[in-house]
């Protein structure tokens, strides 16, 4: 059984969309939607950043800031997520 070949994703979230925000994550099916699992780093480039490995196919994902959950606004691909927001959505090839 041959294993999928992982790529790196960086995610990236700007500090200006939210100058006092403590924490930044990025959450998804492929992190079962945990908060803890993959915490963003902040940059002395301006933005909060981490580099995931996952498999090639159709990624759904969004930030969570401080608790609450934000579609990644450099990605204009979205999925309505049934509770009133959006989950933001990436083809990774």
């Amino acid at each position: 059984m041959l294993l999928p070949i992982l790529r790196p994703v960086t995610f990236r979230f700007s500090i200006t969309l939210a100058p006092r925000a403590r924490k930044v994550a990025v959450v998804g099916p492929f992190n079962g939607w945990d908060p803890t699992v993959h915490p963003l780093v902040r940059t002395v480039a301006g933005h909060w950043a981490i580099t995931v490995f996952l498999p090639p196919g159709r990624l759904v994902y969004c930030f969570v800031v401080d608790g609450v959950s934000r579609p990644d606004p450099s990605v204009r691909a979205r999925l309505l997520n049934g509770r009133g927001s959006e989950y933001s959505v990436y083809d990774i090839l």
